[in-house]
């Protein structure tokens, strides 16, 4: 049996799991299973989103037209929307995406997770936009990679 403090945990482990990234987080059952193994062992990792800081400008657009340019290329490159969907942070509001501003070039790289409709994401894309949508180029689209 789980002692409080070790369930407290958990109960915190799975509310954050369930808000910062509810399609790519382990569910609630697996973060206490893992624990119940090894309740003293390594907390299971959560994804972790990242956007600009501080915040840029999005008046005019840019950062919505560069996080549906990035979700385009991936549907493209992945044989399109009947065989792959992005996760839903690139369907939402544009300055909660996972991305990071390059202020040296004026780009966004966008890092996100995808796969087949109401599947399990399997693939990981990156693609840097430029502010003024004139580029994209696709960094990375294959297996998700674990962060180190």
């Amino acid at each position: 049996m789980m002692d409080k403090t070790t369930a407290a945990v958990a109960i915190v482990l799975v509310s954050l799991a369930v808000h910062v990234k509810p399609g790519l987080a382990q569910s609630p059952g697996e973060i206490i299973k893992d624990l119940l193994k090894n309740p003293g062992g390594v907390i299971p990792n959560l994804p972790v989103k990242r956007t600009a800081e501080p915040p840029i400008d999005n008046s005019d657009g840019s950062i919505t037209r560069a996080m549906n340019l990035a979700r385009q290329a991936a549907e493209k490159a992945n044989g399109g929307l009947n065989n792959y969907r992005a996760e839903p942070s690139m369907y939402g509001p544009s300055e909660k995406s996972p991305f990071v501003y390059n202020p040296k070039t004026n780009t966004l790289t966008f890092t996100f997770l995808g796969g087949r409709p109401a599947q399990p994401p399997t693939i990981q894309s990156i693609v840097t936009v430029a502010r003024d949508g004139s580029s994209v180029v696709m960094d990375y689209n294959g297996p998700i990679r674990t962060a180190n």
